[in-house]
């Protein structure tokens, strides 16, 4: 088969630049925490900084256009002022400790956009559906955009560690070693030494793959689903050499280090007592307990014990309440913090990491937002780059 990876043209920020101040978590993270976004831009002050060329949800509706030509013109500034530098290396080994998990390793790559459908049998699939309104504003960032700066990530079915776990044990120079902001723990990177040990590997997880599935399926999209159906949308409408491929942070599903959380859902609701008993009414009959949340109670409903069902019925049901707005919630105690007044939260259950693959394979894409690698400062942070224009 022909791989679907590719390899070098990685940037980092300069040596002179405080990583600690440039990091930043992905996008889609607290997305109803103003508090957090606020506190971190304090903290980053007039340092450059990820935070500065990436676009936090939480303000998806506050003056798009002018913020997505502020982050266009800040990342020329930042590349005509050596902010970023490149690295000779093809690939990166990334180790990350959180104050949930001792160690997750990574393998930060390019995957070639041809490999991968956000609706398909392909060898890089999307495990989820997009919400859709959140796709046209990153293809615009992209369009008129010099660099992208990942925090997708694609899950491999590795039960052997032959590829994320052999890289890491073969890795060579360190390229950084710090502590993230905003409790995001610790992450140290060094170069990929064995382009042809990892191109190996990715060819043996190929054919054991098309032996489990009957077709090659190498990848799924654990995080990042919008922002990689973005990269394929805007490469579909005008392909150049740059743009055929996005970049990527490469786990195993199989480690220690990879967590599935739920992701909640909170509901904007006019009547908090009258949305709670249409939840209940809904789902008296079946099996699971689980929890509505609104102003520090809890109350009881009920799930189907499969959670992919269940997150496909409360996508359902929330969808058919004259909700004003849903968003998507990362983290128990988040959802407990964002649960007051008219906002009423909607707890759910993570499937089992070990039956994704096959789940993906037998049912296609899984609802929208089904799942989460790790809480909400566990996700991946903004730091490699590329050059896309």
């Amino acid at each position: 088969m022909t791989s679907p990876l590719r390899y070098g043209g990685i940037m980092l920020p300069a040596e002179n630049v405080d990583l600690n101040k440039f990091a930043t978590v992905a996008c889609d993270q607290f997305t109803s925490d103003a508090a957090y976004w606020k506190k971190l831009d304090g903290l980053i002050g007039k340092s450059p900084s990820a935070l500065r060329i990436t676009y936090p949800e939480i303000f998806l509706n506050d003056e798009p256009e002018k913020r997505i030509a502020a982050i266009s013109e800040t990342m020329r500034k930042y590349l005509e002022s050596g902010v970023f530098r490149d690295i000779s290396a093809g690939a990166v080994v990334v180790d990350r400790s959180t104050p949930y998990t001792k160690s997750r390793l990574g393998l930060v790559a390019a995957v070639d956009l041809d490999a991968y459908t956000t609706d398909g049998e392909s060898a890089v699939r999307a495990t989820e559906a997009v919400v859709k309104e959140r796709v046209p504003p990153r293809v615009e960032i992209r369009r008129g955009c010099p660099l992208e700066l990942p925090h997708v990530m694609l899950l491999c079915e590795d039960r052997e560690g032959i590829l994320v776990e052999a890289a890491y044990k073969n890795r060579g120079k360190k390229l950084y070693d710090f502590e993230l902001n905003m409790n995001g723990g610790h992450v140290r990177g060094y170069e990929a030494t064995d382009v042809d040990a990892v191109e190996k590997a990715v060819q043996r997880l190929a054919e054991i793959s098309e032996q489990r599935y009957k077709k090659q399926f190498l990848f799924a999209v654990g995080d990042g689903n919008h922002s990689l159906a973005a990269a394929k949308a805007l490469y579909g409408q005008a392909p150049n050499g740059k743009n055929n491929c996005a970049l990527v942070e490469i786990v195993n599903v199989c480690g220690s280090g990879v967590v599935f959380h739920p992701i909640h859902r909170l509901a904007q609701v006019k009547d908090p007592a009258d949305f709670i008993k249409y939840m209940q009414s809904k789902t008296r009959s079946l099996p699971r307990r689980a929890a509505l949340v609104n102003d520090g109670c809890e109350y009881a409903y009920n799930l189907p014990s499969d959670a992919v069902d269940g997150v496909e019925l409360v996508q359902r049901l929330v969808d058919e309440y004259d909700c004003e707005s849903i968003d998507y919630i990362h983290g128990d105690e988040q959802l407990k913090m964002l649960s007051v007044g008219g906002k009423v939260g909607v707890g759910l259950y993570a499937p089992d990491k070990n039956g994704l693959f096959a789940a993906v394979a037998k049912r296609g894409r899984l609802p929208k937002k089904t799942f989460s690698i790790g809480e909400g400062e566990e996700k991946r942070y903004y730091l490699e780059a590329k050059r896309i224009v």
